[in-house]
C-alpha cells in the first residue's frame, strides 16, 4: 500500500462527501448519526434528549456533551463505531508507532484533524481520532478507503496522544527546549552574554575600580548622577501609577462582565506547570473544577516532570474530571517551566489559553470574562494579565509586605502601563492568550527563568500588544524566608536575563518599541535591577560621608551641586511615591490594614537586595537553574513548615547540590 498517495488521496475526497447531500457506495451501511452511537454505548432516549439540551446550550456536539459530564465514555463510543462501521480500534496500553514524517507534525494538528494519521509501515494502515470528529466523516473516510477499508483503525483522543508522544516525544520534547534558540535565537536566553555585552560590562567595570582608587569622591559623583537619571524614570512610573491610582477611584471603574453566551464561548485551554506539588494538588483540582464556564469548551492540562513520581502518583489518585488531561514531561534540561509548558502547549486544543500556578485560585468567572474582553479588543491585543493578590496577607510581615507589593504593581503600574499602550511585563500566571499568535511568537524561551516577562516584551516588539484584565486570581505568598529569597532570587535573575536578551540590539529596540516604550523598559528592569543592588550601598556611602565629614559639606562644582539634588530629590520622591501609590492602590483594594506596613518598606528593599546579589552570582554560574519555591496552601494550616532560619538553611543547601 502507497501510504503518501492515500494520505492525498484522503485529503482530495474528503471535502467533496457531505453527510446530508451524498449518495451513497453501492454496498456499504448507511451513515450513522452520534445519537446511534450513544445508544449503543447505553444511553436512553432521555437522556439523550437532555444532553442535546445542553448541547445546544454550550454550542457543542452531542457527543461532547456526553463526555464532558461522563454520560459516556470515548473509548466506548469509539468501540461502537468501530464495531459499525467493522473497523478495529487502538488500545492506549499499548498505542503503535505512527509512520515517522519529516519534519515532525504538530501533535495538535494530529488530534484536531479528519485527516488518518499513517501508521508505521510494518503494522500499516491508518489511524483517526474518531473522538473528535462526527460519525459521517467516518463513514466518508471508510468509503473512500473502499476495499482497504480494513487498514483503518479508530481511536480514541488518549490513545492517538499515546502514539503520537511514542513516535514524535524526540522532536516534541526538542522543540519544547529549543524552540525560540532554532528559530530566533537572538530572544534566547540560551547564551546569557554576547560579546560587546562583555566588553562594555567589563571596561564599566574596570573603569570603575581604577579610577575609583584615584579619585573616589569624584567617582562616585559621577556614577552617582548616571545611575539618577535611571532611578529618576523608576520615580516618574511610580507617581504616574499612583496618581492614575486616584484618577481611577475618582472616575470608577466598571465590573468586567461576560457578554458572551455559552453556545458563544470558544474552546479554552488550561495549562498548569507543577514541580513537587502534590500536598496542594487537590485544592488545585478544586479550584479549576469551580471555574464557571462549559466543561465541553475547556481543556485542562496538568504537567508534570517525569521525574516528579509522588505528584504523578497523587495525581492519578484523584478522580479528575473528565475535562482535564494529565502530561508528563520527558526529563531533560533545562528542567523549567517554560519548557514544560512548551511541550504541553503542542497539545492543546483551545482557541484560547490561560496559565495559572499551583497554588492559583482564579476567580470562577475569569475564562467567561477573559474571552468577552478578547471579543471586543482590536486583534493587536493578544494577551490579557489578570490582577494577582494574596490571600495569606496576614499570615506574617513579610506576606504583608509581599501583598502591599503586589498591590502596587496588578493595581498601580500595571493598568497604567496598559493605559498607555506601553510594554507590561507578565506576571507569570493568569496570562490569557489567542492561541494561535502566541504559537507564532514561538512560546516561552524555556532558558529564560523569568519566561513571563520576556513574552510580554516580545509581544509588543511585534507589533501586538498586551492588556490589564480586572479579574482576580488569589496566590499563597512565599511568606518562609529561605523560600520568598528563593523565589526573589529567581525572579531578579530572569529579569536580568530578560533586560540581556532585549538589550543585545538597542538600536533595533528602539524602532521595535519606541522611545517611550524603550525608556520604560529601562526603568522597569534596568531600575529595579540597578535598584536593588544599589541600594544597600547607598547606605554604606551615606554611612561613609558621615564618618569623612562629607555628609554637611557643599559640592566643590556646579555638576556635583545639582547631581546632590538629583539624587536628593530621587531618594525623596522614590519613597514618598512608593508610598503613595502603596496607599491609593491598598484603599480600592480593601486592604486597609496594610497601611501601617507601608513605611517599613525600606526594610523591605534591603531584603530585595539581598536576592538581587545572590541573582547576580547564578548568573554567572547557574543561569538556568530552576530554584523551586514550595507551595504549602492557603487553606493547610496544619501542614508542618520549617522555621525561617531551618528553611533558609535548607533552601541554601539544596541550591549548592543543585549548582
Amino acid at each position: 500500500m502507497n501510504f503518501p498517495l492515500l494520505r492525498n488521496r484522503l485529503a482530495e475526497n474528503l471535502s467533496r462527501y457531505n453527510a446530508s447531500v451524498q449518495s451513497r457506495i453501492a454496498g456499504t451501511r448507511p451513515l450513522v448519526g452520534e445519537r446511534t452511537l450513544l445508544r449503543c454505548s447505553g444511553l436512553g432516549d432521555r437522556e439523550l434528549d437532555r444532553l442535546q439540551d445542553l448541547a445546544d446550550k454550550w454550542g457543542v456536539s452531542l457527543r461532547e456533551a456526553a463526555f464532558a459530564t461522563r454520560s459516556a465514555m470515548p473509548e466506548d463510543y469509539v468501540r461502537a463505531a468501530g464495531k459499525y462501521y467493522g473497523l478495529t480500534c487502538l488500545s492506549d496500553t499499548r498505542p503503535p508507532e505512527l509512520a515517522h514524517i519529516s519534519p515532525p507534525p504538530e501533535p495538535y494538528r494530529l488530534l484536531q484533524s479528519a485527516s488518518p494519521a499513517i501508521l508505521d509501515a510494518p503494522r500499516g494502515g491508518v489511524v483517526l481520532n474518531a473522538e473528535s470528529i462526527n460519525p459521517e466523516t467516518i463513514g466518508n473516510i471508510a468509503d473512500v478507503l473502499g476495499s482497504e477499508r480494513s487498514r483503518l483503525q479508530l481511536s480514541a483522543r488518549d490513545a492517538m496522544t499515546a502514539s503520537i508522544i511514542k513516535t514524535f516525544n524526540g522532536a516534541i520534547t526538542e522543540r519544547a527546549a529549543d524552540g525560540i534558540w532554532q528559530r530566533n535565537p537572538r530572544f534566547s536566553a540560551a547564551r546569557t552574554f554576547i560579546s560587546w555585552q562583555i566588553i562594555v560590562i567589563a571596561a564599566i567595570c574596570g573603569l570603575f575600580l581604577g579610577a575609583v582608587s584615584f579619585a573616589p569622591k569624584e567617582v562616585l559623583t559621577i556614577y552617582g548622577g548616571a545611575l539618577s537619571f535611571v532611578f529618576l524614570i523608576v520615580s516618574a512610573l511610580r507617581w504616574a501609577a499612583a496618581l492614575y491610582a486616584v484618577k481611577r477611584r475618582l472616575i470608577g471603574r466598571k465590573q468586567p462582565e461576560s457578554k458572551l453566551e455559552d453556545k458563544e464561548l470558544p474552546h479554552y485551554t488550561v495549562l498548569v506547570a507543577l514541580f513537587r506539588e502534590a500536598r496542594i494538588l487537590p485544592q488545585l483540582v478544586s479550584g479549576l473544577s469551580a471555574l464557571d464556564y462549559p466543561a465541553a469548551k475547556l481543556d485542562i492540562k496538568l504537567i508534570f516532570e517525569e521525574v516528579d513520581t509522588e505528584t504523578i502518583a497523587r495525581a492519578r489518585g484523584l478522580s479528575l474530571p473528565p475535562q482535564f488531561e494529565i502530561l508528563i514531561v520527558p526529563d531533560g534540561a533545562p528542567r523549567t517551566k517554560p519548557r514544560a509548558l512548551n511541550y504541553a502547549l503542542q497539545f492543546a486544543r483551545g482557541d484560547l489559553l490561560v496559565i495559572y500556578d499551583a497554588e492559583d485560585r482564579p476567580d470562577p468567572q475569569q475564562l467567561r470574562v477573559a474571552a468577552s474582553h478578547f471579543a471586543d479588543a482590536p486583534p493587536e491585543v493578544v494577551c490579557l494579565q489578570a490582577q494577582l493578590t494574596y490571600d495569606n496577607y496576614a499570615e506574617n510581615w513579610l506576606s504583608k509586605q509581599c501583598a502591599i507589593e503586589y498591590a502596587s504593581l496588578f493595581g498601580g503600574i500595571l493598568p497604567l502601563l496598559d493605559r498607555q499602550r506601553l510594554p507590561i511585563p507578565l506576571g507569570g500566571t493568569s496570562n490569557h492568550f489567542r492561541i494561535g499568535i502566541l504559537r507564532r511568537l514561538g512560546a516561552w524561551d524555556a532558558y529564560n527563568v523569568t519566561e513571563d516577562a520576556d513574552l510580554g516584551i516580545r509581544i509588543y516588539r511585534a507589533g501586538l500588544r498586551a492588556e490589564v484584565l480586572y479579574s482576580e486570581t488569589h496566590e499563597e505568598a512565599a511568606c518562609q524566608l529561605g523560600n520568598w529569597l528563593r523565589q526573589r532570587t529567581r525572579w531578579l535573575k530572569g529579569w536580568m536575563q530578560t533586560y540581556l536578551v532585549h538589550m543585545r540590539q538597542p538600536g533595533r529596540l528602539v524602532r521595535e518599541l519606541g522611545i517611550s516604550g524603550f525608556l520604560t523598559l529601562q526603568g522597569h528592569f534596568a531600575g529595579t535591577i540597578l535598584a536593588a543592588l544599589i541600594y544597600p550601598v547607598s547606605y554604606l556611602i551615606i554611612a561613609s560621608d558621615v564618618m569623612n565629614g562629607w555628609w554637611l559639606s557643599q559640592p566643590q562644582s556646579l555638576l556635583g551641586h545639582h547631581l546632590l539634588l538629583l539624587a536628593v530629590f530621587n531618594l525623596i520622591a522614590g519613597f514618598v511615591g512608593a508610598v503613595l501609590l502603596g496607599a491609593f492602590v491598598l484603599k480600592e483594594r480593601h486592604l486597609t490594614k496594610l497601611l501601617p506596613q507601608i513605611p517599613l518598606i525600606p526594610v523591605y528593599w534591603l531584603l530585595i537586595s539581598i536576592a538581587a546579589y545572590r541573582a547576580v552570582y547564578q548568573l554567572l554560574t547557574a543561569p538556568h537553574f530552576w530554584e523551586k519555591t514550595e507551595h504549602f496552601g492557603v487553606r493547610d494550616k496544619t501542614a508542618p513548615r520549617k522555621t525561617g532560619l531551618e528553611d533558609s538553611l535548607g533552601n541554601t543547601l539544596y541550591s549548592v547540590r543543585q549548582l
